[in-house]
C-alpha cells in the first residue's frame, strides 16, 4: 500500500512516520522546500526498516501510483498569521482533479478535517465518490467515545 501525504511536514505526516516504523507500507510525503517533517522523526522511522519512506518537493511525481492522497490544512493553529505566505508557497501543493487524476482511478482521498476548501484541497475532491473523508471523521468519533468510556471506566 502506498499512502502519500501532499502538504506541509506537520504534525499528521509526524504521526504517519510512527505508524510507518511499525506497519509496514510504502509512505511519500511532499512538501515544499523548507516545509519538511522533522528530520529526527523521519530517520526513526527510516531506522525501523519496516516501511520505505520517501521526502520529496514534487507532488505531482509523489502521487502516482497512490492508493491513498492525505492532506492536511497549510497553516495550522498557532500559524494563521502565516497563512498568507504559505499560500504563495505551497502553489503546487493543492490536492485537486489533476492530481488525483496522475495517483489513478482507485486511489482515495483522505483529509483530517476541517479542510480549507479551495486552498490545500478543491471541493470536486472532497466531494467526490472516492473521498473518505467523511468515513474517516466518523470513525475517529466512535475511536474517541471508545477511549472516553475506557478513560471513565466505563
Amino acid at each position: 500500500m502506498q499512502v502519500v501525504y501532499v502538504g506541509d511536514g506537520n504534525n499528521i505526516v509526524h504521526s504517519w512516520l510512527l505508524l510507518a516504523s511499525v506497519v509496514p507500507f510504502h509512505f511519500v510525503c511532499a512538501c515544499p522546500k523548507g516545509f519538511e517533517p522533522d528530520q529526527k522523526t523521519v530517520e526513526k522511522a527510516r531506522r525501523a526498516g519496516i516501511s520505505k519512506i520517501e521526502i520529496t518537493n514534487d507532488p505531482k511525481e509523489a502521487v502516482r501510483g497512490a492508493d491513498v492522497v492525505y492532506s492536511d490544512v497549510w497553516a495550522s493553529m498557532g500559524q494563521k498569521e502565516e497563512a498568507a505566505h504559505r499560500r504563495q508557497v505551497f502553489q503546487g501543493f493543492q490536492v485537486d482533479e489533476q492530481l488525483m487524476k496522475l495517483a489513478g482511478p482507485r486511489a482515495y482521498f483522505m483529509h483530517c478535517l476541517p479542510a480549507e476548501r479551495g486552498v490545500e484541497v478543491t471541493d470536486a475532491v472532497i466531494e467526490a465518490p472516492n473521498s473518505i473523508v467523511f468515513a474517516q471523521a466518523e470513525n475517529r468519533m466512535h475511536a474517541q467515545n471508545a477511549i472516553m468510556l475506557h478513560a471513565l471506566g466505563l
